[in-house]
């Protein structure tokens, strides 16, 4: 009875150790007992699992790498990241505000000379520093040349001796105002000054001028900046200055034109020269001094005059 149950409990025994131990691993098929290494209780020898079951081999992620470099060739396209900078070099005229239509009880507005004849007026605003005004001065003289100064009251009063000069050398003066202030605001951020502010600044220049020289500007002005409005244009009149003197061509000198450009921009076949031109430059500008020769001969050589802004109104 025992001889016939212990081949059955054998083959149970066997199978519980396979199952239990090695997870249904696969015999070595090596023969039982040939292998001395495990013995069960029997005595007999049990074949250790040569594999075991093991998770499947995972594939390891690529490591990120950058994208090759290429080098542009001729036909390429190359797409920036960042939109180009555009030049700035070059100077900027800012913008003129709207002309209003000159009336009757307004400061007429003088954008260009009106006779058609071939004359230029060069045009030279005094308000900050005395600058080149020596120079601009002699060489005017030697060329034979007058000239139109827009004065403020405070330059003036700062330099009485060039203030003189320009009158004895019998250039033409207008009145650029006391300090310079923007009436409307427009140019400088601020707020329009008051009708009383405006008439403090007419005045202050007017006695500066006329307390150094007796030389009264009116009825010329131009404004700071050349900010204007109606009501300025209205109350000019009022006060006895008929003109207000606007230009064809601003230099840019004092933004950074250099001489070359200033005469480019302004000579004789520029689209701010020709007949009636209005050259507006500035006394404190190097620039536009060292342009004044160039740009005479320039005219000169179209055979323009040059005149006063008081003679190019005139008739």
């Amino acid at each position: 009875m025992k001889q016939t149950r212990q081949p059955a409990l054998l083959v149970l025994l066997i199978t519980t150790i396979v199952t239990i131990g090695w997870g249904g691993a696969t015999l070595n098929p090596v023969a039982l007992g040939s292998d001395p290494g495990f013995r069960d209780a029997t005595g007999l020898s049990v074949a250790l699992p040569t594999t075991y079951p093991r998770e499947p081999a995972r594939t390891a992620s690529p490591e990120p790498t950058d994208p090759p470099e290429t080098t542009p060739t001729r036909n390429s396209t190359v797409v920036p990241t960042e939109p180009p900078l555009t030049p700035t070099s070059e100077p900027v005229e800012p913008p003129r505000p709207p002309a209003p239509e000159n009336t009757f009880d307004q400061s007429y507005i003088v954008e260009r000379g009106e006779s058609g004849r071939k004359e230029v007026a060069l045009t030279f605003d005094a308000g900050e520093g005395a600058g080149f005004t020596t120079e601009i001065l002699d060489f005017l003289a030697a060329n034979n040349i007058k000239g139109s100064f827009g004065i403020t009251g405070e330059w003036a009063r700062e330099y009485p001796e060039l203030t003189r000069r320009i009158v004895d050398d019998g250039h033409h003066l207008f009145n650029h105002t006391e300090s310079h202030r923007s009436w409307t605001g427009a140019s400088t951020t601020g707020e329009p000054l008051p009708p009383e502010d405006r008439i403090a600044e007419l005045e202050g220049a007017e006695r500066a001028v006329q307390d150094e020289t007796g030389y009264s500007m009116k009825p010329y002005f131009r404004p700071p900046y050349g900010d204007y409005d109606v009501e300025g244009l209205e109350l000019l009149k009022e006060q006895g200055y008929e003109y207000t003197l606007w230009w064809t061509c601003d230099s840019l000198g004092w933004n950074g034109a250099t001489a070359s450009e200033v005469v480019e921009r302004c000579g004789p076949d520029a689209e701010g020269g020709g007949p009636g031109a209005i050259v507006l430059m500035h006394v404190a500008q190097e620039n536009d001094f060292h342009a004044l020769d160039e740009l005479v001969e320039a005219y000169q050589a179209e055979g323009y005059d040059f005149v006063t802004m008081e003679q190019m109104i005139q008739p």
